[in-house]
């Protein structure tokens, strides 16, 4: 009875947008040094490599000087999240206003920590679409199914309202290439100028919204464990460590000082975002005003090529279908998803896989990550190799318009999940775009073709040239594989 009970009970809320009067800040006089025309077209920036887009978020912090709104579906308790956490309490002792906007899919843990930051005068935390905190995930999920299943997928973080970072990237070790073992390829947009106020509007929808919480609302008694000092001192030492491992130690001397030094070239092109209506976390938006909907023509228009990168790829009937349509007359449809070996989340592959033969029969590119993909982006600032899972949420039509964001080609980001991301409209950074997507697979992914039977043969190729064929999937484990067909075969393909 206490989980169907209304929740969280009545609470008032201050009302706050962003400022708009930054024209004279540090940022704003650099996106002008940039050569912005003030034309309506915005500054843009593609950033794929994992220490660069960690880097941008922590210089750019340091330069704010009026606010930061930071909205993300994951913060990790590690370094990267502690570097981000202590560059965003140390601008509220600049006098910056901070608004961090987190889904409650993974931050409960974190209660004591978020409470005591939020009690700075210049720090606000809110969570969307609260958990109800004692009952726990699992059983909240069982009485409140439909809310708790909507989440807040969406990630920004916005300069003064001049300087804007939006893509697929969490916040979190693996999303910025700090790990040992495993990290993602990724994909970030830094925008200055009209998109940054587009994405500083979006985000007060969000902030404002009933959906909204205040994090002292959700947390309660759990909020008085530790003081603001006693955070300041804990996060200070957390940040300090992080700053002093090889990943942070070249961070600092290596990609850190480049950005710092705003040697960033923008393309000053026509942008736009596209966000979900906040109205979608209860169900109710529109379909043509939703991602998905506002992508759509865009997509249907295609007459040349498409390109998708899409993490977790799930068509389904209508996609296959849609797809289908699009190559029989005549457009290259080509996609890139995670092989069973780089993907985190096996019953995703699991449905995937079920539509495979039905796309290639129907003249549909299909290419996987393999889990040995290279890591330039830890080379170059001297770390070890690491294996590689695909996190980029992005595709490119035309090689005129190239959209990068949150959104994946599955149902939930379609139909469940809150998601944004950024239209590009520019030849130049569109192809720019496809030809790393092209160089990529080629030196990192599983080809995949149809056999003489109509089986599928994945052809991997070598650095020397020499080409590896595999009539299953190459996996090393014959339990995953079992596992992933076990997933495909239940009905929960609308979930993922």
């Amino acid at each position: 009875m206490a989980a169907c009970s209304p929740w969280p009970e009545s609470y008032t809320k201050t009302v706050t947008r962003a400022q708009t009067q930054t024209d004279g800040t540090f940022l704003a006089q650099r996106a002008q040094a940039l050569g912005n025309p003030d034309d309506g077209r915005s500054g843009i920036y593609l950033v794929s490599e994992g220490p660069e887009a960690l880097a941008l978020r922590l210089v750019l912090s340091e330069m704010a000087e009026r606010t930061i709104d930071a909205q993300y579906y994951l913060l990790h308790n590690d370094a990267s999240g502690h570097l981000f956490a202590w560059k965003l309490l140390e601008a509220a002792d600049r006098g910056v206003r901070v608004r961090l906007l987190l889904d409650d899919m993974d931050v409960a843990d974190y209660d004591a920590m978020s409470a005591a930051l939020d009690a700075h005068p210049n720090i606000e935390i809110r969570l969307f679409n609260p958990f109800r905190r004692g009952l726990g995930k699992n059983v909240a999920s069982l009485f409140e199914f439909d809310r708790v299943n909507r989440r807040m997928h969406n990630k920004s973080m916005t300069f003064d309202n001049v300087v804007t970072l939006v893509g697929g990237r969490n916040i979190g070790d693996e999303y910025f290439a700090a790990r040992e073992d495993s990290n993602y390829n990724d994909l970030d947009v830094l925008g200055a100028g009209p998109i940054a106020r587009e994405v500083s509007a979006t985000f007060d929808d969000y902030w404002n919204s009933p959906y909204a919480v205040p994090v002292r609302v959700v947390v309660g008694d759990r909020g008085d464990d530790l003081s603001l000092d006693e955070a300041r001192s804990r996060l200070s030492q957390l940040a300090d460590e992080a700053g002093r491992t090889p990943y942070g130690d070249a961070l600092s001397h290596g990609i850190r000082d480049r950005v710092a030094r705003g040697r960033i070239d923008l393309e000053w092109v026509p942008a736009t975002l596209v966000a979900d209506p906040v109205e979608k976390a209860a169900g109710e938006a529109d379909s043509d005003e939703i991602v998905s909907g506002v992508m759509l023509p865009y997509i249907m228009g295609a007459e040349r090529d498409l390109f998708v990168s899409s993490a977790y790829f799930v068509p389904r009937d209508r996609g296959v279908a849609l797809l289908s349509a699009l190559s029989e007359r005549g457009v290259e449809v080509s996609i890139l998803t995670n092989s069973l070996d780089s993907t985190d989340v096996v019953p995703v592959y699991g449905h995937y896989a079920l539509s495979r033969e039905e796309m290639l029969r129907a003249g549909i590119n299909l290419w996987e990550l393999r889990p040995d993909a290279e890591r330039p982006d830890r080379a170059a600032i001297g770390l070890g190799l690491s294996q590689s899972s695909l996190h980029t949420k992005a595709f490119a039509i035309d090689q005129r318009y190239l959209f990068v964001g949150s959104f994946n080609w599955d149902p939930r980001s379609v139909w469940i999940n809150n998601e944004m991301g950024v239209l590009i409209e520019s030849e130049k950074v569109a192809s720019a775009a496809v030809a790393g997507f092209e160089d990529n697979i080629r030196r990192n992914a599983y080809e995949l073709r149809l056999d003489d039977e109509g089986g599928i043969d994945w052809m991997a190729r070598r650095s020397d040239g020499a080409i590896l064929i595999y009539p299953d999937e190459p996996a090393d484990s014959g339990w995953r594989v079992f596992m992933s067909r076990v997933y495909g075969a239940l009905p929960i393909g609308g979930q993922l």
